[in-house]
């Protein structure tokens, strides 16, 4: 009798009992790096801003420090096989959380794997791209004012060979690459976009994951500015009109966890969002009296 190898089902069912922690983990990153490509995006747009001046257009004047900085913020986000960037990573995680198997019970998720990938892709060309430039443009721009002096022979004065500069048009190849830095940048752009999007589309369906719940009140700076709306729209969303929900869930979760402080803050909010919330009523002389009583132990001043 054969015996059925469940080797590659117990790494499965640990993960799968672990994937609201995965799921969360995957938006806080996306969220970290939107952020961070939005920093690099505008060293990049003032680069390609005739109005700033400096590195304005990269096709008649060297690079300057601002397209290195960007090339150098760009290596670290892509990172390389022996050293992973957040992006790999991240990229990583997404075909865990979403793999292929699971498009039909989850597309919106499969979307954003797909578009995580586009991203990671087209950042690695990018990134070869931006090296070519900082690597060599300077040289080529030099070579515009300069003759190619090369070794002439007798022989070859009536030779029929053509000259180097007619066989190599290397300033038309840096103009080539700086165009595709341009038109890369801006597709990134579009993808980090599109995903950002998805994922606010997704957000009803984790209205059960306590994890996601608290990561939107912890980032919630963060996701403002991504998603340009308040905490309380989007749980509005979320919960069908009952904003206070969202609040009382994150609530549950942090004294499932003892945090009893981060528990009475978002029971406040819970309660300023809907008065009439019993949960939050409870909770709130409960907390107030916990927090009251252990101020030391619980480090609250």
């Amino acid at each position: 009798m054969i015996k059925k190898d469940n080797t590659a089902v117990l790494p499965n069912k640990w993960f799968e009992k672990r994937r609201d922690f995965f799921v969360r983990k995957a938006i806080e990153e996306f969220f970290l790096l939107h952020s961070s490509f939005q920093d690099i995006y505008e060293i990049y747009a003032e680069c390609r801003n005739p109005y700033q001046g400096g590195c304005s257009d990269f096709f008649d004047n060297e690079p300057g420090d601002k397209w290195a900085e960007t090339w150098d913020l760009m290596t670290l986000m892509v990172g390389s096989e022996n050293n992973k960037g957040p992006l790999w990573r991240l990229k990583d995680l997404c075909h865990l959380v979403w793999p292929e198997d699971k498009q039909e019970q989850d597309g919106g998720g499969s979307l954003v794997d797909w578009l995580i990938g586009s991203i990671f892709h087209e950042a690695m060309k990018l990134k070869e791209n931006m090296y070519l430039l900082n690597r060599y443009g300077p040289a080529v721009c030099k070579m515009k004012e300069q003759s190619i002096d090369i070794p002439v022979s007798p022989m070859s004065i009536h030779s029929s060979v053509p000259k180097l500069e007619s066989m190599i048009d290397v300033q038309g190849m840096i103009k080539r690459a700086a165009a595709d830095v341009v038109r890369q940048m801006e597709q990134v752009a579009f993808l980090f976009n599109h995903a950002c999007y998805m994922l606010r589309v997704m957000m009803p369906q984790m209205a059960g994951n306590m994890l996601v719940v608290r990561l939107l009140i912890e980032r919630e700076k963060l996701v403002s500015r991504l998603w340009g709306e308040q905490l309380e729209d989007i749980f509005r969303d979320m919960y069908y009109g009952d904003e206070a929900e969202g609040f009382c869930l994150a609530g549950r979760s942090y004294l499932n966890g003892q945090w009893f402080p981060q528990a009475l803050k978002v029971y406040k909010r819970a309660l300023a969002a809907n008065p009439t919330c019993d949960e939050a009523i409870t909770r709130m002389v409960q907390l107030q009296q916990i927090v009251s009583e252990n101020k030391e132990l619980l480090g609250v001043v």
